[in-house]
């Protein structure tokens, strides 16, 4: 990892920290939280045919991952930033 991905890294942090952390921040992640069914099970059942439905799955998969990626970027730890450091420096 180069020392310019690390840059990046840091610098999409500190925006995802200063966005999301507020008062009104937080209610926006906890309905987000809800509106994604994290952790709960991506599947959605047809409820006319009473079967998996496919796109309607894809969608909430993507869904979950967006969240993901909105929690990972806010909890990603200097001591995690400074191992991907050293080992840039290292390559």
């Amino acid at each position: 990892m180069t020392m310019k991905i690390l840059d990046r890294i840091l610098r999409r942090r500190s925006y995802y920290r200063a966005t999301f952390q507020s008062d009104a921040a937080r209610h926006v992640l906890a309905d987000l939280r809800r509106f994604c069914r994290y952790g709960e099970s991506p599947l959605v059942v047809s409820t006319v045919r009473q079967q998996a439905d496919p796109i309607a799955t894809a969608v909430q998969i993507g869904r979950q991952e967006v969240f993901q990626r909105i929690i990972a970027h806010l909890h990603i730890d200097d001591a995690q930033l400074l191992k991907l450091k050293e080992e840039a420096e290292n390559e």
